[in-house]
């Protein structure tokens, strides 16, 4: 029986495929919550949370190979974004 995402290999068994991005996109996401919950004003907080909205849509826009590139580069840079604005509020990141 297979499995999605499983593939098998004649001498380690059954490999399952981790999913980077999606881990990724969470902890992003997480990082996107924390910051909003920090920042003060509804401007940062209207522009924490219309990025995401526009990165997602990269990925809807550009459905090719290259949109989900620009979708997952958009990504790191949303949490390299919010680590750096928690940072600058004092929050340390570890």
């Amino acid at each position: 029986m297979s499995y999605p995402g499983w593939r098998v290999c004649a001498i380690y068994g059954v490999m399952i495929q981790i999913p980077y991005t999606e881990i990724g996109i969470g902890v992003a996401i997480i990082l996107g919550a924390w910051a909003f919950i920090i920042a003060e004003d509804e401007r940062a907080r209207a522009f924490i949370v219309g990025l995401p909205v526009l990165i997602f849509l990269i990925r809807l826009v550009f459905p090719r190979p290259a949109g989900r590139l620009a979708s997952l580069f958009g990504w790191m840079l949303y949490g390299l974004g919010c680590i750096i604005f928690l940072r600058i509020n004092g929050i340390s990141v570890r």
